[in-house]
């Protein structure tokens, strides 16, 4: 099946299991959120997809292809940290073109790819902008526009909400949603803010104790959630309806 499939996963650090037994899949277009309470297993999750950490036990498939041992620069997976990562010394156009830079693609093709990243997150005319003079969602997007230039097969997104401050948050789901649509690629967000996965994404896996409890549409999760934690951790999302 193309997109991501993640089966019987195990991960952790050491000796320490974080992420136990996990089976799920996300198929290119979909956008699924990763919520739970903090130290669930959400970014070690992530970063064990990503290939920072190593699993101690399943497999994890891109587009058919097994990638559960490959080093994180051969499975072409775009990241998105929770600081973004973006280097202070570097403007933005620099930012954006760095993972090409890396790969050995040529300037003018960099500065070809990062004109049409640019356009596409909206900050065109920004290229020898400073990065400490962008607001939170401008650093956002260049950080979106990096992590979409080396043209991922997937895209990892960890608490992309939690910097944006509550007044434009509404605005920047939006454009996140927007640019998703345009992105034919597997797509899982993680958040352990209620708030922030009702405005990014309809379908949810609930992640507790390294676990996914409960996977699904939103909606349906909320009107039959498996266990009362899971009811109580979405009960923001059923005063809202």
């Amino acid at each position: 099946m193309k997109g991501l499939n993640v089966i019987d996963l195990e991960s952790g650090y050491d000796k320490n299991l974080v992420i136990r037994n996990i089976s799920f899949s996300v198929r290119p277009k979909e956008t699924l959120m990763l919520m739970g309470p903090s130290g669930s297993g959400k970014s070690t999750l992530l970063l064990t997809i990503l290939g920072i950490i190593t699993p101690k036990k399943g497999k994890i498939f891109l587009n058919e292809e097994e990638i559960t041992h490959l080093p994180i620069e051969a499975r072409n997976i775009g990241y998105l940290p929770q600081d973004y990562g973006l280097f202070p010394h570097l403007n933005v156009i620099e930012n954006v073109t760095y993972g090409l830079y890396v790969r050995g693609i040529s300037k003018k093709e960099r500065e070809d790819v990062a004109s049409k990243i640019l356009t596409l997150v909206e900050l065109q005319g920004f290229e020898k902008r400073r990065i400490q003079g962008l607001s939170g969602g401008q650093k956002q997007r260049v950080g979106l526009a990096r992590a979409l230039a080396i043209k991922p097969s997937l895209f990892l997104l960890d608490e992309p909400l939690s910097n944006i401050d509550q007044v434009t948050k509404s605005d920047v789901a939006k454009e996140l949603k927007n640019l998703f649509y345009k992105l034919n690629i597997p797509i899982i967000l993680v958040t352990h803010n209620h708030e922030d996965a009702l405005l990014l994404s309809k379908d949810i896996a609930i992640l507790i104790d390294g676990k996914i409890e409960q996977i699904g549409i939103r909606d349906e999760i909320i009107k039959n959630p498996k266990t009362p934690f899971i009811k109580k951790l979405l009960l923001p999302f059923t005063i809202n309806e």
